[in-house]
This record gives structure tokens, C-alpha cells and sequence, in this order.
């Protein structure tokens, strides 16, 4: 083999390596974490004051002021009323890694985090009751297996037109490499 392809091909084979590591429960690390569902208080984009938080970071499951360059996943803001639009990084010239996938099954109903199907570039609308799914940026924070996202699901529990609220019932799962999401250690 001639030597300058050596390093592509290592690089190759460590890629083909952590690929199938993600889908392989007998690579992939044991959960080190127990699913647990919480609610988050986040704040309109616009017509609230700077300081609080308009941000969710899936990577760390905590809410985040999007005016001091805190990595998040995606905003809110209220139109006129109680018009929510839920705005994953793209839709905001920023990252377009992180992703949001509306769908039909209840918060609880939602078992394990579909592969494709988010929404990257562009907001989407909600109410109270929706219930989306959050592909977050990928990061290798407590994560051997490299840079890859952490799957949640969310459901708006209210919206405050007055306080340009919205609360949130969410459940990430923040282990590497396992997209499932229902309460308990996951499985998958």
C-alpha cells in the first residue's frame, strides 16, 4: 500500500468504527444515565428582556440566553398572541446541524427518537399540546464515541401571552449514542 493513502485509510476505518459502534449494542457503552423527564420555563425572543432565556441546549438539558454566545439548539417566540414558533439554530443563520421533528404520538407515546425527519433551517409552529422531537447539535461531551447528538423529546405544557413564555415538559436522553426516550435506563 503506498503510504500517503495510510493515513486516509486509517481515518476511514476509525469513522466506519464509531458508525458502527452507534448502532451495535455490543460496542456501544452501557447507559450511564436514567431518562427523567423536567420542565423548563423559556422566554419570546422578542418583547422580553435580554437577560432571560430564549435557548434550549439539548447537550445539557438546561435553558439558555441566546445573547451570550451559550451554545442552544433551538428559540422560541410569540407572534401576535399565543402564536409559538419553535426555531431550531438554522432558522436562525446559525448552526444547521441541530433539528426539530413534530409529531403525532403523545409525550409519553414517544418511545425512542426517529432518525430522519427533522426540521434544521426553518421554524415551525406549535401549541400547547404539541409534541416535537429535538436532534441536538452533535458534541462529545461524556460521549468515548466521539462528536454525536443527543436525542429529547418536549412537550408546551402552557403558553403565558403576557410574560411571552412557554413552558416545556422534556425528557433528553443523554447518553452516547442511544436515542430512546422513555423514562428508566434506555434501551435503545
Amino acid at each position: 500500500m503506498r503510504t500517503h493513502l495510510l493515513p486516509l485509510c486509517l481515518c476511514c476505518a476509525a469513522a466506519g468504527a464509531v458508525l458502527a459502534a452507534c448502532g451495535d449494542d455490543l460496542t456501544r457503552p452501557p447507559p450511564q444515565f436514567d431518562n427523567v423527564a423536567d420542565t423548563a420555563t423559556l422566554y419570546a425572543l422578542t418583547g422580553t428582556a435580554i437577560g432571560l432565556p430564549s435557548g434550549f441546549d439539548g447537550v445539557t438539558g438546561t435553558t439558555a440566553r441566546t445573547d451570550l454566545n451559550a451554545p442552544f439548539d433551538f428559540a422560541v417566540d410569540l407572534d401576535a398572541g399565543t402564536d409559538l414558533r419553535l426555531l431550531p439554530t438554522g432558522a436562525l443563520g446559525l448552526l444547521i446541524d441541530p433539528g426539530i421533528a413534530i409529531v403525532t404520538e403523545t409525550f409519553d407515546g414517544v418511545a425512542s427518537a426517529p432518525l430522519e425527519g427533522y426540521v434544521r433551517d426553518s421554524a415551525l409552529t406549535a401549541e400547547v399540546g404539541t409534541v416535537f422531537v429535538l436532534r441536538s447539535r452533535t458534541s462529545n461531551q461524556q460521549c468515548a464515541l466521539g462528536a454525536l447528538p443527543r436525542y429529547g423529546k418536549f412537550r408546551v405544557l402552557a403558553i403565558d401571552p403576557g410574560a411571552r413564555a412557554v413552558t416545556l415538559e422534556f425528557l433528553i436522553d443523554f447518553n452516547c449514542g442511544y436515542r430512546g426516550l422513555e423514562p428508566g435506563t434506555p434501551v435503545d
